[in-house]
């Protein structure tokens, strides 16, 4: 599962996978990481605009596709609500990369797929998105989404 010190790829819902680094800060910091990333999981299939934004940043940004950025808490919850009210999600995240840039920096790129069910149509479609998360370790030592951004990896509808 572990190619290098930078690169690894993990599958999960909802848990954390138990990490197969050496004890290091490094290690401390990916696990803390793939916690955030474990908890965002399970807060998207849960429909939970608050388990969302607990785990992002005051400042933290909103990016899908096809609309405006969420920027702010207030802004970031209001793109969440409207999210939940018409989707509900039973997706799974791999984890692609995790790099810990800096003390308080670090990105993870993901991979998801699973299914979608529309509350405007009543229909189940298949889901698959590419993800980037940016992360920043807040003063309170947590580690939080700052800027996140996904694209549909599915073909579009006819």
């Amino acid at each position: 599962m572990l190619t290098d010190r930078w690169f690894r790829t993990e599958s999960f819902r909802a848990q954390p996978e138990t990490s197969s680094s050496p004890e290091s800060a490094t290690g401390s910091e990916e696990r803390a990481i793939r916690a955030v990333m474990a908890s965002y999981n399970n807060a998207l299939n849960n429909g939970s605009t608050d388990a969302a934004l607990a785990l992002y940043a005051e400042d933290g940004v909103f990016m899908p596709p096809y609309s405006q950025s969420a920027i702010g808490k207030e802004a970031v919850r209001k793109a969440y609500d409207k999210v939940f009210q018409e989707l509900k999600f039973d997706v799974r995240f791999t984890i692609a990369e995790l790099v810990v840039m800096a003390p308080s920096w670090a990105f993870v790129r993901t991979n998801s797929a699973g299914t979608t069910g529309h509350a405007s149509t009543g229909k189940t479609t298949a889901e698959a998105n590419q993800e980037l998360f940016i992360f920043r370790k807040d003063g309170d030592g947590k580690w939080r989404i700052a800027r996140y951004s996904f694209s549909p990896t599915n073909p579009a509808a006819a």
